[in-house]
Formats: structure tokens, C-alpha cells, sequence
């Protein structure tokens, strides 16, 4: 499926415009804020500022030749980097380390099985093994 096929059949709400004012627009956001945000942009990828939060992996490619496309997007908790932290039972752990009684987790909530980041698709390795464990030690009342 192309992008054109996509914004000609208003496909996952991709958006189209020939200047940032107007992309903007159709956003739903101050055109002033967008502007902004592309200019900081594109002294970023020409080394003219550094990025105040440190990043330094831009393409070098400035957003400067409409058309100019957008995907809004909605923010979402994907995967809890840290999350709850549990025992080989799945029992959840206070700051302590101590087991709270009755409270199971499993999946995306719990932390410390992936270190400092995780590989994606582990999650449903996450869900299905402690998924089972977690029901299982709750069917126990354990």
C-alpha cells in the first residue's frame, strides 16, 4: 500500500500539506509550534546547534521541500522499561524486595527481565511464560 494510496483514501489519518502552516492546521496544532519545531530540526542535522537533549543521530537531511506529510500519533504506554518488579513465582516485590500478597504480574508491566532495554516481540514471551506462571501460583493462592 503507498503512501498516496493511503492519503488519497484518508487511510490511518495520514495528512498532506504544501507548507508547514498548513500541515499545522490540519494537525490541530498551533502552526507557530510545528514552524518551531522544524527550524530547531534543521540546525540540528547541519551541526549549526546542538540539540539541547543530546541527540545526535539526524540524517543530515534538512524538512525544508513540501509536500509535507504527517501521521498524527497518540502517545501509549508500549512496554514499561523498569515496570513491577517480580519474583521467579511472578509475584509482584515492594521497594523492599518483600512480596505483596495476592498481586501477580506478568507481560509488559514487569521489569528487570530485558536490563536496560528489551528486544522487541520479547513481549510475548513475557506474557505467554509468566502469564502461565502467574495463574498458575494465583490458582494456588500462593
Amino acid at each position: 500500500m503507498s503512501l498516496q494510496y493511503m492519503l488519497d483514501n484518508n487511510v490511518s489519518r495520514y495528512v498532506q500539506a504544501d507548507t508547514l502552516e498548513e500541515l499545522a492546521e490540519k494537525l490541530g496544532m498551533p502552526a507557530d509550534a510545528l514552524v518551531k519545531t522544524i527550524d530547531d530540526f534543521n540546525s540540528y542535522t547541519d551541526g549549526e546547534t546542538v540539540d539541547p537533549l543530546g541527540r545526535v543521530a539526524f540524517s543530515g537531511i534538512k524538512i525544508e521541500t513540501a509536500p509535507f506529510y504527517a501521521y498524527p500519533r497518540s502517545p501509549a504506554v508500549h512496554h514499561t522499561m523498569g515496570g513491577v518488579l517480580i519474583d521467579a513465582k511472578t509475584r509482584a516485590l515492594n521497594l523492599s524486595g518483600e512480596v505483596i500478597d495476592g498481586l501477580y504480574c506478568a507481560g509488559e508491566i514487569t521489569g528487570v527481565l530485558h536490563g536496560a532495554n528489551r528486544v522487541g516481540g520479547n513481549a510475548i514471551v513475557d506474557f505467554v511464560v509468566f502469564g502461565r506462571i502467574a495463574g498458575e501460583q494465583a490458582a494456588k493462592g500462593e
